[in-house]
C-alpha cells in the first residue's frame, strides 16, 4: 500500500483527450516502471468518449489521481492544470497515446539526483516507423539543444515535423523551481504546434541546461490525430482542429501554426461577433452542407437577410478549407456522426445547399440519396478534373442531374459540363455565381497612394501561389518588383522565394487579413493571377482546370481595386480573361517585357484601377444573395411541383 502522506518523487502529467482506445497502454507502461515513488495526474481534457470508465479502474491505485475538465481546453491548459495539481519533486510527461519503456523514470531520476547543473534529463525515444534516436532531431542534437531550439535548422515543405521541436513531452524530466516564469501558452493565448519548442526555449532562457540520459526509453506514438498533425500536418488546419476538439460557437482562437494558414480570428471575424439579425417572417432554414472553401464569412450575408442557418461539414478537409463550428453567427451545427441524418430531418431545413469542393461528394450524395423529401441545390468550385481521376465521376453526375438547382461557377463551366453530358443539364435549373466570393464588408475605402509614384518602379503582388511566376530572373530582369504575403506559400516555394530575395526584386510580408486588404494591396500597380498558356484554341472539350478556374484571390484583388496580371490568351475559352475584358480590369501579357512595358504606362494603369474600383462589388457575395435566394425559392418550388417531370 502506498502512504497518501508521502510526498512522491516524480509528479507524471498524463493530459488526454478522446484516446479510451491508447490510454491503457500508456497506463500499463507507467505501472511497470522499476521506479515506483511517483504519482499520475490524469487530466481528462473534456472526453466526449469512454477515457473516465477506462481509468476509473485504474484509480484503486493511491498513486493514480484523475482529474476532468468540464470541457476542452487545450493541452496548454491542461498541462498547467496538471502542474498546478502536482506534489513531486520532478515533473515528467507520460500523453496518453505514449508509452515508458520500464527503466524510463529510473534512468531519469538517476541523472537529476546525481547532476545537480541539470534542470532537465531526457530519454531517447522511438518514433516514426520505427526511427529510433536521442531527440527528435536526431543524435547530433545531443549537447546542442539550445542552439538547435533557438536557431532551427530550414525545414523541408514536406518534412514530418516543422515547428523545430527538439524533445517531445514523453521523453522529458525536469525539476521544479521555473514554475512561476515558465508555463505551459494556454489556447487563449494562441494555438501553436511550436507550444512544446516554446516551453523548452523558455527554460533555456531562464537558465535551464539540459542533459540526455543514453538511453532510448520510451515511445512517441505515431498516429494520424496527433495533435502537431492536426495542426500543421497533410489534411490538419484550423477546421479540423475546430472540429477535433469541439471548439464552440464563441470560442476565438490565435491560429498561428509553424506549416499553412495563420488566422487570428478574432482580428478576422471579430466583426460578425455580434449577430447581425435573427431570422424574419418569410426567412428559409437553410441547410450548409460539405465545406466553404476560402471565404466563410460570407454566409453571414444570408443571416443579415433573415435567413435561419444550420450546418452539416465533412469531417476531413483540406488545410485552407474551412468548416464549421464558427466562432462567428448562429448556425446550429449537426455533427456528421452517427444520428445526423435524424437530426437533419429534426431541423427541416427549407433547402440544402450543397458546396464547395471535391471533397463533399461523398457526404453530397448520402444526403441526396437519404430520401429526405429536402430541396436541394448543388454548388460546385473545383475538382471536375479530380472527380475523373479519383473515380468520383459517378457521384459529381449523380448530383447534377439529381439535384434540384445546381450552380455553376461561370458559363464557361456550365458549358464544359452541358459538352460532356451531352445537354442534358436544364439551363433552367441553373445559376452562375463563383463559389469563393468574399463579404462586401471589406471594402473599405482606404486607399493609399502607389508606391510606384514614389519611386517610379514597378510595384506588383501576389498574396497567393505564384502559379507560373518561375524563373524569378525573368520578372526581375524587367525590373518589376513582386510583393509576396503569406508565410506558408513563402514556405511552399521555397527555391522560387529564395531566387527572388536574391535578386533585390522581391519583398516577402504576412499574411494580409480582409480587414486590411485595401490599406495594403491598393499600393500596388497590379497583381498575379495564375499564368498559364491556355491550349485549348477556342474549343472548351480541350480545357484545363486553368481554363475554367475563378482563383480565389479574384475577392481580395477586387476589393483593393488591383488590375489583373494575366497571360494573354486570347483564342482560347478562358473564364477568368473573358471577365476581365468584359470590365476592362486585365493586363494581359506575351512576356516579362512586354508586362513591363504595359506597366509603365501609367494613363492606361490609372483606367484599368479605375475600372476595377466601379466593378468590384460585382465580386462580393452580397451583391448577388437576393438573386441567389431566388433562386433557392425556385428550387424549392421545382421540387414540390416540378419533380414529377424529371
Amino acid at each position: 500500500m502506498f502512504d497518501h502522506d508521502v510526498v512522491p518523487r516524480v509528479s507524471v502529467l498524463m493530459p488526454t483527450f478522446k484516446q479510451a482506445t491508447f490510454i491503457r497502454r500508456a497506463l500499463e507502461s507507467l505501472k511497470a516502471q522499476t521506479f515506483t515513488a511517483w504519482e499520475l495526474i490524469v487530466v481528462d481534457d473534456g472526453s466526449p468518449d469512454t477515457t473516465a470508465e477506462v481509468v476509473h479502474p485504474y484509480l484503486a491505485d493511491p498513486r493514480l489521481h484523475y482529474h476532468r475538465l468540464p470541457r476542452n481546453l487545450g493541452l496548454g491548459a491542461a498541462l498547467n492544470t496538471a502542474t498546478a495539481l502536482a506534489r513531486g519533486q520532478y515533473l515528467a510527461y507520460l500523453p496518453s497515446d505514449d508509452l515508458y519503456y520500464p527503466d524510463h523514470l529510473a534512468r531519469l531520476v538517476s541523472l537529476l539526483d546525481h547532476e545537480e547543473a541539470v534542470y532537465l534529463a531526457y530519454g531517447g525515444l522511438r518514433w516514426r516507423a520505427h526511427t529510433e534516436s536521442a531527440t527528435l532531431q536526431g543524435d547530433a542534437a545531443v549537447g546542442h539543444e539550445a542552439e538547435l531550439l533557438f536557431n532551427p535548422p530550414p525545414v523541408r515543405h514536406d518534412a514530418p515535423l516543422t515547428d523545430g521541436n527538439l524533445l517531445a513531452l514523453v521523453q522529458v524530466l525536469h525539476r521544479r523551481g521555473l514554475e512561476p516564469h515558465v508555463q505551459w501558452t494556454p489556447r487563449t493565448e494562441r494555438v501553436s504546434d511550436e507550444l512544446e519548442p516554446d516551453f523548452w526555449r523558455a527554460l533555456l532562457h531562464h537558465g535551464a541546461r539540459f542533459a540526455y540520459g543514453g538511453e532510448i526509453s520510451c515511445v512517441w506514438v505515431d498516429h494520424q490525430d496527433q495533435r502537431h498533425k492536426l495542426l500543421a500536418g497533410v489534411g490538419g488546419g484550423l477546421s479540423r482542429y475546430r472540429a477535433y476538439f469541439n471548439i464552440e460557437p464563441g470560442h476565438w482562437l490565435n491560429w498561428q501554426p509553424s506549416r499553412g494558414i495563420c488566422v487570428n480570428e478574432w482580428q478576422r471575424y471579430g466583426r460578425f461577433a455580434v449577430p447581425r439579425a435573427l431570422p424574419s417572417t418569410g426567412g428559409l432554414k437553410i441547410l450548409l452542407a460539405g465545406e466553404l472553401g476560402f471565404n466563410p464569412d460570407r454566409i453571414m450575408a444570408f443571416e443579415e437577410a433573415g435567413h435561419k442557418l444550420y450546418s452539416l461539414w465533412i469531417t476531413h478537409t483540406e488545410g485552407w478549407d474551412n468548416t464549421g463550428p464558427f466562432p462567428f453567427g448562429n448556425i446550429e451545427n449537426i455533427p456528421y456522426a452517427p444520428g445526423w441524418l435524424e437530426r437533419v430531418r429534426q431541423a427541416r431545413p427549407d433547402i440544402i445547399y450543397g458546396l464547395l469542393n471535391i471533397h463533399v461528394l461523398q457526404l453530397l450524395c448520402e444526403l441526396l440519396d437519404a430520401s429526405l423529401d429536402i430541396p436541394f441545390v448543388f454548388h460546385f468550385k473545383e475538382g471536375p478534373f479530380m472527380a475523373l481521376e479519383r473515380g468520383q465521376w459517378p457521384q459529381l453526375m449523380h448530383l447534377l442531374h439529381k439535384t434540384d438547382g445546381q450552380v455553376y461557377i461561370n458559363r464557361e463551366t456550365f458549358e464544359w459540363y452541358q459538352l460532356a453530358t451531352d445537354h442534358s443539364l436544364d439551363p433552367a435549373r441553373s445559376f452562375i455565381l463563383d463559389g469563393d466570393l468574399p463579404k462586401a464588408d471589406w471594402h473599405t475605402d482606404d486607399w493609399v497612394p502607389k508606391l510606384s509614384a514614389q519611386d517610379g518602379a514597378i510595384h506588383t503582388v501576389c498574396p497567393g501561389r505564384p502559379l507560373g511566376l518561375d524563373p524569378f530572373e525573368g520578372i526581375a530582369a524587367a525590373g518589376m518588383h513582386v510583393h509576396f504575403y503569406g508565410k506558408h506559400f513563402q514556405q511552399w516555394f521555397p527555391n522560387w522565394t529564395r531566387n527572388g530575395l536574391a535578386s533585390g526584386y522581391m519583398h516577402l510580408h504576412a499574411t494580409v487579413e480582409p480587414a486590411d486588404w485595401v490599406r495594403e494591396l491598393s499600393q500596388y500597380d497590379a497583381a498575379w493571377h495564375h499564368i498559364f498558356t491556355s491550349t485549348n484554341g477556342g474549343d472548351l472539350r480541350r480545357a484545363s482546370w486553368d481554363d475554367l478556374n475563378l482563383p480565389a484571390r479574384l475577392g481580395t484583388y477586387a476589393a483593393a481595386g488591383l488590375p489583373w496580371i494575366m497571360k494573354d490568351n486570347r483564342g482560347s475559352h478562358v473564364a477568368l480573361q473573358r471577365i476581365a475584358q468584359a470590365h476592362d480590369v486585365g493586363i494581359f501579357f506575351n512576356d516579362f517585357e512586354d508586362l513591363a512595358a504595359q506597366l509603365h504606362d501609367r494613363d492606361r494603369l490609372v483606367t484599368l484601377t479605375t475600372n476595377m474600383r466601379t466593378a468590384r462589388h460585382l465580386f462580393a457575395f452580397d451583391t448577388y444573395l437576393p438573386e441567389l435566394v431566388h433562386f433557392f425559392r425556385q428550387s424549392i418550388a421545382y421540387h414540390w411541383n416540378g419533380s414529377a417531370h424529371r
